[in-house]
C-alpha cells in the first residue's frame, strides 16, 4: 500500500508577513546595525497629510533613502535617513514621508496594547501606492521595553542628542525581534485581533480619506463585516470611532498650534470645514473656536499664576471667577491682560481682601 505523505500546510498570509519581517529585521541587525538616530519634534504645526499619532514610532530604512519632512528646532526640515540610520518620532510629534525614490523601510508603532510592525515598500513613482507587509506583537510590553522607550522620549527633548541614542534604538530592535520569535502564549479571538488591527490602521491614517468600504478593501473584508466588528467588539459604530480618533487629534492641534480651522480640519481628514465644526460641536458640546479660546485662556491664567511664588487670590469683576495668582503678579495683571489677548477678553482681575472681593 502506498503511504500517504502529509501535505505541507499553507502558510497563512499574516504568518508569511511575520516571517518576512523577522528575516528582514534579523538581517539588518546582523549585517548593518544602527549608526545614527534622527529625532522628530512637535515644535512646528504639522503640514496637511503628515502622520501624527498619540504613540511613538520608529522608522528604520532597509534599502534606499527615506526622505521625510519633520519638525526640528522650530523649523520644517527634510531629512534623508539611509540604511544604518533610524528616525524616532515621539508621541504627538509628526512626520511626512515623501516617497519620492525607491525605498524599503521597517516601521514600528508602539501602541497602547501592542506593537504594530510594517515592512513598507515604494518604487518611487508618483501616484503609486505604498505596499506594506504588516504584523504585530500583542501584550508585549514589559519593564525593559517601556524603559527603552522612556529613555528615547527623554533624549528627544534634549537639544544635543546623546550618543547613546543608536545603542538604545538597536536594543529596542533586538527586543522586538525576540518578541516576534517568541509570541505571547495568550491567544485572542480572531474577531478581536481583526478589530484591533482596524483600529490601529485608523489611528495611523485618520488624516487621509477613510471610509468603511476602503477599510474593508484594505483588510480583505466585506463592508458589513467591518460594521459588525465595531458593534460587537467595540460597542460603537465605525463612523463614531473614526470621528473620535479625529476629534482627539483636532483638540490636540487646537490646544498646541495656532492653526486655522481649515488647517486643523484638513490635518484631521475633513475636507469640509463646516462639517468638521458640526461634528466637533456634537461631540464636545462647544465649537472649535470656543474650545480653542478656553484652552488659550487657561494657558494665559497658568502663565500669570507661575510668575511668582507667593500665592494670593484675585477675582474677575465681570464673571466672578476666582484666580490664585502670585503677589508679584497682581500689579501686572492688567499688563498681562494686554499682552495675552484674546485670552483675557472680558475678565478684569482685582485683589481679594480677607477672602472677599475688593470694594
Amino acid at each position: 500500500m502506498l503511504e500517504l505523505q502529509p501535505q505541507p500546510q499553507a502558510i497563512r498570509p499574516e504568518n508569511r508577513a511575520t516571517q518576512i519581517v523577522i528575516a528582514t529585521l534579523d538581517h539588518f541587525l546582523r549585517r548593518i546595525r544602527v549608526r545614527h538616530v534622527y529625532f522628530a519634534e512637535q515644535s512646528v504645526p504639522p503640514p496637511v497629510l503628515a502622520y501624527t499619532t498619540h504613540f511613538p514610532r520608529l522608522y528604520v530604512p532597509v534599502t534606499g533613502c527615506h526622505a521625510v519632512e519633520v519638525a526640528q528646532n522650530g523649523l520644517i526640515k527634510t531629512i534623508r535617513p539611509v540604511r544604518g540610520d533610524a528616525l524616532f518620532v515621539p508621541d504627538d510629534a509628526w512626520d511626512k514621508p515623501e516617497w519620492s525614490s525607491p525605498i524599503e523601510v521597517l516601521t514600528f508603532l508602539f501602541g497602547a496594547k501592542h506593537i504594530g510592525i510594517s515592512l513598507a515598500r515604494h518604487n518611487g513613482r508618483p501616484g503609486t501606492p505604498v505596499e506594506a507587509l504588516k504584523t504585530n506583537i500583542r501584550g508585549a510590553y514589559d519593564g525593559l521595553t517601556l524603559s527603552i522607550l522612556g529613555a528615547l522620549m527623554v533624549l528627544a527633548t534634549e537639544p544635543s542628542k546623546s550618543p547613546l541614542a543608536h545603542l538604545l534604538t538597536e536594543s529596542l530592535l533586538h527586543w522586538c525581534l525576540r518578541l516576534l520569535r517568541t509570541p505571547s502564549s495568550r491567544h485572542s479571538r480572531k474577531a478581536a485581533r481583526t478589530y484591533e488591527s482596524i483600529c490601529l490602521y485608523m489611528q495611523e491614517n485618520f488624516q487621509i480619506t477613510i471610509t468603511r468600504e476602503s477599510v474593508a478593501k484594505h483588510f480583505g473584508l466585506a463592508p458589513n463585516h467591518v460594521s459588525r466588528l465595531f458593534r460587537r467588539e467595540g460597542q460603537t459604530r465605525f463612523s463614531n470611532y473614526l470621528n473620535l480618533v479625529r476629534m482627539n487629534r483636532a483638540k490636540f492641534m487646537l490646544h498646541n498650534y495656532g492653526l486655522t480651522l481649515k488647517e486643523v480640519a484638513a490635518n484631521c481628514g475633513y475636507s469640509d470645514v463646516a462639517y468638521f465644526c458640526r461634528i466637533f460641536k456634537k461631540m464636545n458640546d462647544e465649537t472649535p473656536t470656543q474650545y480653542q479660546a478656553m484652552e488659550s485662556r487657561g494657558r494665559a491664567l497658568r502663565l500669570v499664576k507661575h510668575r511668582g511664588r507667593t500665592p494670593a487670590v484675585a477675582v474677575c469683576t465681570v464673571c466672578g471667577a476666582t484666580l490664585e495668582v502670585p503677589l508679584t503678579a497682581l500689579s501686572t495683571v492688567k499688563g498681562a491682560k494686554a499682552s495675552l489677548q484674546p485670552q483675557f477678553y472680558g475678565h478684569k482681575y482685582e485683589r481679594k481682601r480677607g477672602g472677599q472681593p475688593a470694594g
